[in-house]
């Protein structure tokens, strides 16, 4: 665990910045690593705006989990799915697929249930 000193000392060194996608609109992100955290209820738009404000020397990483979505309009506008499918084998690109919940025992069965509605009603 990392005490709150060093978490304020990263923060005021701007080490670290955690901002919200609004923000990013009119910047560019150089040299830097970024990490959209619960990509999964993004529109492709919504992305699109994000990764096209990635700079020279930067690398992103996009978290995913589909059954976790809850913008109902993403659907078929779902914005990683588009960006897996459209960069899938150019050189810098990578995707990868974690298949081992690290969640409780309980949230992995309610998301195995509610994946499969046969099994919820059976």
């Amino acid at each position: 665990m990392v005490s709150a000193q060093v978490i304020e000392e990263i923060l005021d060194r701007g080490l670290i910045e955690v901002l919200p996608l609004t923000h990013i609109r009119g910047r560019s992100l150089h040299d830097s690593f970024v990490i959209v955290d619960e990509a999964q209820s993004l529109e492709r738009g919504v992305l699109l705006t994000v990764l096209s404000r990635i700079g020279q020397g930067s690398r992103v990483v996009l978290t995913h989990d589909v059954a976790q979505r809850d913008n109902l309009r993403v659907g078929r506008h779902d914005g990683v799915v588009a960006v897996v499918e459209s960069l899938k084998g150019h050189p810098l690109f990578a995707h990868v697929t974690l298949t081992r919940s690290e969640r409780s025992q309980i949230a992995a069965l309610i998301t195995e249930l509610l994946e499969d509605p046969v099994q919820l009603y059976a």
